[in-house]
């Protein structure tokens, strides 16, 4: 199942302003408490290659939202951005990555 989306401009931008951002090995991550059910958005740069591996790293970045959602008490709105290291990570060391963000973030 997929987790909660943010998808317009308005809740993109209610994170970018009230949010602050986090940066890992793989990935940089914007972070602000929700009220509601926790979300997640994605943002992949049209020059981080094709349509296939921006799909691919969305895919793995929404599974590791999925495994790092269950350490979080409450909700969280996140906003995530892959660094270019991620096209060659395997989705574990995603997971493991957007795990310590949240750690580092200390939102729990």
């Amino acid at each position: 199942m997929r987790p909660e989306s943010i998808k317009n401009k308005q809740e993109f931008d209610r994170v970018f302003d009230k949010g602050k951002r986090h940066h890992g090995k793989l990935l940089t991550a914007v972070l602000a408490r929700a009220s509601g059910q926790s979300k997640l958005g994605i943002m992949v740069n049209s020059k981080y290659g094709g349509a296939v591996a921006r799909n691919r790293i969305k895919r793995k970045i929404r599974e590791a939202f999925r495994a790092a959602a269950k350490e979080v008490s409450g909700s969280i709105e996140i906003v995530v951005m892959p660094k270019e290291q991620a096209k060659r990570a395997k989705t574990p060391e995603i997971i493991t990555d957007l795990s310590n963000i949240i750690h580092k973030a200390d939102i729990k």
